[in-house]
C-alpha cells in the first residue's frame, strides 16, 4: 500500500512539471509571434552599399533576414539597383540557420562575389564583395545601430 502511494505522488509531481513546462512553451511561443523575443540581431546578414547612386546611397545598411531578398532593376524587387548594367531580375539573397547564400538568377551581365563570376549559389561570409554592375555591396553580420 505505501508503495502505491509515493508512486502516486510521484506521478503526481511529474505531471505538474509537465503542465508547467508546457505552459511555459506556450508562453515563450506567444511572447515570439507578438515580437517581444525574437532572435538575436547577429542571426542576420546585411549589405552595405560601396558604390551608390542617388537613389541607393553610398553607406545604406539593408538587412537580410529569412525572407530573403531579390535583387534586380525592376520596380518589383526588395533591392532595385538603378545600373544599366544590372537587369531586371538579377539575384536573389536567401538567409536561413546563420547562412546567407547568393545566387544570380540567370542575369545577362553576372553577379560577381569578390571579384569571381558566379555561376550557382555560393555562401557569403563577414567580408564579401557583391559587385552588380558598377554598384558594389559588402557583407557582414548584421548590427543593430538604432534601437
Amino acid at each position: 500500500m505505501q508503495m502505491i502511494t509515493v508512486l502516486g505522488r510521484i506521478l503526481f509531481v511529474a505531471l505538474i512539471y509537465l503542465f508547467l513546462f508546457r505552459i511555459l512553451t506556450v508562453m515563450l511561443a506567444d511572447l515570439r509571434s507578438r515580437g517581444v523575443l525574437t532572435k538575436t540581431e547577429s542571426d542576420h546578414g546585411c549589405l552595405e552599399v560601396l558604390t551608390g547612386s542617388e537613389t541607393l546611397p553610398k553607406g545604406r545598411k539593408i538587412r537580410i533576414d529569412s525572407r530573403g531578398l531579390s535583387i534586380g532593376r525592376g520596380k518589383h524587387n526588395d533591392i532595385i539597383l538603378p545600373d544599366h548594367y544590372c537587369s531586371l531580375d538579377h539575384a536573389e539573397l536567401k538567409h536561413s540557420k546563420g547562412i546567407t547564400t547568393l545566387e544570380d538568377v540567370g542575369s545577362t551581365n553576372g553577379t560577381w562575389v569578390n571579384g569571381e563570376r558566379i555561376n550557382s549559389q555560393v555562401q557569403l561570409v563577414a567580408g564579401d564583395f557583391v559587385k552588380i554592375g558598377s554598384i558594389i555591396l559588402g557583407y557582414s553580420r548584421w548590427r543593430n545601430e538604432n534601437s
